[in-house]
């Protein structure tokens, strides 16, 4: 399919020709408003593929027709941004409702823009619903973004608070990058079919992605260091816990290492600080939790590692699709030992080519089984220590 009409001078200016398959799939059934459930691998165009759609059918100046909940404060700023431009096209206006936020900000700027399309959090969403600024009843379209992560079981009574608030008719498009449980049971929980787009199995995206695992135990820390001092290094390390983070930022931040950290105790302003640190490249390397794995697009990523295992194979999907965006080059890399890389291989990544490395030298990546850590150890060795070895062992020779 080729680009709408409405956004053919918008997109040639940014050399943009052709809609994703996912863009494609589901743009008429949006478009036409059929109820929705649309699955593809991250990276993928998934947010441009409501967007556009959504923008079409959007009415200027005749108040809210459009929520929009995001799991998390960074994607909610960061699919308004992308609409911000689209919806200038129909002369129309998009707000971010964020915890985190000032709520008195974001009540007067609600009175002041009378925005077509809210992007929200679903905490903040019903704040604003409770004290009256938000009518849910207005608004015609609900997109439920990060589906699998939304519909789960502590966040399912609240989206369904949301949808009993509004028309009984809304229209409701679902989006995500893998599957789940709940989305057998659809019509079980809002009562009407949906439309269900898979194109999960298209890797077309992320071809550009190499899988390294590297067996590691007390030298992650060392590890990160050496990656993070490479001038063409731009990545993110992920955390299974918070305490983690903090200990491995305090023993980086000893060590001199430059760094910002994204972590859901962090205000919405040292949050934004630090992504925006890294995405202007003014630092090379993230720490996070799990907060920032959620659809984060930040195109220059060209490194993901995981502290430790992902607890799910969905996790790791999501961690590594924040490199490789669009058919880029990227790598996603594991740190765990001997029984971790089992498991790991066979359960977890067993959809992606996993190799077995450690890093030489260099810096590169080698595969375990031609070089040793003796050696690595060897090759990394102070020159002045190693000719002290070399005579010691000479003499040693000498005297046989």
């Amino acid at each position: 399919m080729k680009i709408p009409e409405l956004y053919e001078d918008y997109f040639a200016k940014r050399n943009f020709k052709n809609l994703t398959a996912i863009q494609d799939l589901t743009y008429e059934s949006f478009l036409n408003k059929k109820d929705l459930l649309a699955m593809a691998p991250t990276g993928s165009g998934k947010t441009l593929a409501f967007s556009l759609p959504l923008v079409e059918n959007i009415e200027s100046r005749m108040g809210l027709q459009v929520i929009i909940l995001e799991p998390s404060q960074e994607l909610a700023v960061q699919v308004r941004d992308v609409l911000q431009p689209l919806l200038k096209l129909k002369d129309a206006k998009v707000m971010a409702l964020t915890g985190g936020a000032n709520t008195k900000r974001q009540v007067d700027k609600l009175k002041k823009e009378k925005p077509e399309v809210i992007v929200a959090t679903i905490g903040r969403l019903n704040e604003m619903v409770d004290i009256g600024r938000v009518k849910l009843i207005k608004a015609n379209t609900l997109v439920i973004d990060e589906a699998d992560e939304l519909l789960s079981n502590e966040k399912l009574e609240s989206i369904r608070a949301i949808t009993s608030r509004m028309k009984d008719d809304v229209h409701i498009a679902m989006f995500s990058a893998t599957a789940s449980p709940i989305f057998d049971e659809l019509h079980k929980w809002f009562g009407r079919d949906f439309e269900v787009i898979d194109d999960r199995e298209n890797q077309e995206y992320r071809r550009g992605i190499k899988h390294y695992f590297i067996n590691a135990t007390n030298n992650r820390n060392e590890l990160i260091r050496k990656l993070a001092h490479d001038k063409k290094f731009q990545g993110i390390v992920f955390f299974n816990s918070s305490r983690q983070l903090h200990k491995t930022a305090s023993d980086l931040n000893y060590k001199k290492t430059n760094y910002v950290m994204l972590d859901s105790k962090s205000s919405s302003q040292q949050r934004k600080d630090a992504l925006t640190k890294f995405t202007t490249k003014k630092v090379n390397l993230l720490l996070t939790s799990d907060v920032a794995a959620r659809g984060i697009d930040i195109p220059q990523t060209n490194t993901i590692i995981n502290y430790m295992i992902p607890r799910s194979s969905e996790e790791y999907i999501h961690r590594s699709g924040r490199t490789g965006r669009m058919g880029r080059n990227g790598a996603s890399i594991t740190f765990g030992n001997d029984h971790d890389y089992r498991n790991f291989k066979n359960i977890l990544a067993k959809d992606f080519d996993v190799k077995n490395v450690v890093i030489n030298g260099e810096g590169e990546f080698v595969k375990s089984n031609k070089i040793t850590r003796a050696a690595i150890a060897k090759k990394d060795e102070p020159k002045k220590k190693k000719r002290l070895r070399d005579q010691k062992n000479k003499g040693k020779r000498k005297t046989k």
